[in-house]
């Protein structure tokens, strides 16, 4: 006899009810994230004490289950949304953003093909669509979805790879005549050095081109290095050019670069992972002038369009070269479409990313967002001017964007050594973090340690500047007064 047990499926008897209480736990989050700390001071051993982890053979209600996620998430969730969150560009996310999310998670299309997911296909089409638009992409452009900049710039590398050395797929780098080698400014994200290490170029292979005082790769440094290692016997095939660096989110002369890789035959890629979004500004868009000539260009709408994580994307001049490079054809995957999203990128099993984007463009428009990116270069701009005006601190790079960039001068600075002011300020903004009132992260500029701000986010305003600036102005003070050795009785406490 057949057994009608649902023990027999994984269906929930109660599922509206257990949805809802998610739904209220995911906007008590929401609602709440402009609250402190902004960072939870605690530890792994702590933090993964709190759950059950004795594997389950049996289960337990899911009310059960959602009480023991309640007890251990929200009291040190990381509120990656609140306003003074400004360390990593990994940005707030906006409720809208969220909704599409849980709804492509609800649905669970599997879009490698059409079939799989005819809608999720077909939207993803739609905002790369966009994305061409906004990039000034023409005719004949190709674009995929992925988890973030990372990947997306190792799309980009791999079909630069791929247009260089045709027969690369079949006979791997071992079947080439000479070392192929990459281009990219002492600024370049780690993301390229590490593209180049699964692609089998190597690291050595990786040539770090100067920048100048702006932080912008210099064209002449990267010509003599280009000539010098054709000369040595090496195949130059791509330059990395920044819009929006790491540090600083300096901008590479992207109009000069194409010419320069136009002159010489080289693929041009451009990670916009952050900067990307200034082209939704009338007034920071020139910046970006030339980014339409890229062969390649990554963005990050988990950045500065204020999606949920992961969402990436790699945008091509051409789709033939894209699916030349990631075509893939299997039996059990049945007939084909010219729709299929798993000739897009080296990945099957994927997400549908799409929905969340589409969803959050549609709720509040390019305009919105672009007066949000606005306001927050204006921001960075603000912290400069008082780092400017401060006794106590003084501007360590330009904002190009809406990274700022400043160093705290203690009295008596002359008499440190550069090793034990790059301690103050890891002491300060260890000392911030602990107090709850902001998070942001070091930055390395000149080989010199600065205080880094990020602001690419949709509820920073200028009294959260203003609140920041005063309390490390505070904290410098206090960890300085007495001096190096203070400072470095203070870093460390911090390492405990």
């Amino acid at each position: 006899m057949t057994s009608q047990s649902t023990d027999y499926t994984l269906d929930l008897e109660r599922l509206d009810d257990h949805l809802d209480r998610v739904m209220q736990i995911i906007g008590d989050h929401i609602r709440t994230v402009r609250t402190d700390p902004v960072v939870a001071q605690t530890n792994f051993e702590k933090v993964r004490a709190s759950f059950p982890s004795e594997l389950p053979y049996q289960g337990n209600d899911p009310d059960q289950v959602l009480d023991e996620v309640v007890a251990s998430f929200p009291p040190v969730n990381t509120r990656i949304g609140h306003p003074r969150f400004l360390a990593w560009i990994t940005t707030s996310p906006s409720p809208a953003g969220t909704i599409g999310e849980l709804l492509s998670v609800g649905f669970n299309q599997a879009p490698l093909s059409f079939k799989g997911g005819p809608a999720a296909t077909a939207l993803e089409n739609i905002v790369l669509t966009w994305f061409s638009e906004i990039f000034g992409y023409g005719e004949g452009w190709g674009g995929t979805l992925v988890s973030g900049g990372t990947v997306a710039n190792l799309m980009g590398i791999t079909v630069a790879r791929q247009a260089h050395v045709p027969n690369v797929a079949e006979k791997g780098l071992q079947g080439i005549e000479k070392p192929i080698t990459l281009y990219v400014s002492d600024q370049g994200h780690m993301s390229i050095s590490r593209s180049a290490m699964l692609l089998g170029i190597g690291h050595d292979h990786v040539r770090s081109i100067p920048s100048d005082e702006n932080f912008r790769m210099r064209v002449d440094a990267l010509r003599e290095a280009v000539e010098a290692d054709r000369k040595a016997g090496f195949h130059p095939f791509c330059v990395v050019a920044q819009a929006g660096s790491v540090s600083t989110g300096a901008i590479d002369p992207l109009n000069d670069l194409a010419d320069f890789c136009e002159d010489q035959g080289l693929w041009l890629h451009v990670d916009a992972a952050y900067g990307g979004a200034a082209l939704l500004s009338e007034t920071h868009r020139p910046k970006l002038h030339g980014i339409n000539r890229a062969d390649s260009v990554c963005v990050d709408p988990h950045k500065w369009f204020f999606v949920p994580l992961e969402c990436g994307i790699t945008l091509f001049k051409s789709s033939a070269q894209q699916k030349a490079t990631f075509r893939a054809k299997a039996a059990y995957l049945g007939q084909e479409s010219d729709w299929d999203l798993k000739n897009t990128n080296f990945q099957l099993s994927r997400q549908g990313r799409a929905l969340k984007l589409w969803f959050s463009f549609r709720t509040y428009g390019l305009d919105r967002l672009a007066a949000i990116v606005d306001r927050n270069c204006a921001m960075a701009q603000l912290f400069l001017s008082l780092a400017a005006a401060s006794p106590n601190w003084t501007p360590a790079a330009p904002a190009d964007l809406s990274i700022a960039c400043a160093r705290f001068v203690p009295e008596g600075h002359e008499r440190w050594t550069q090793e034990e002011l790059d301690q103050l300020h890891i002491d300060l903004l260890a000392e911030l973090e602990r107090s709850g009132k902001g998070f942001l992260t070091p930055a390395r500029i000149g080989g010199k340690a600065a205080v880094r701000l990020c602001i690419a986010n949709h509820r920073t305003t200028e009294d959260d500047i203003r609140l920041l600036f005063d309390v490390m102005t505070e904290i410098g003070l206090r960890l300085s007064a007495n001096g190096p050795r203070q400072a470095q009785g203070t870093a460390e406490g911090s390492r405990t």
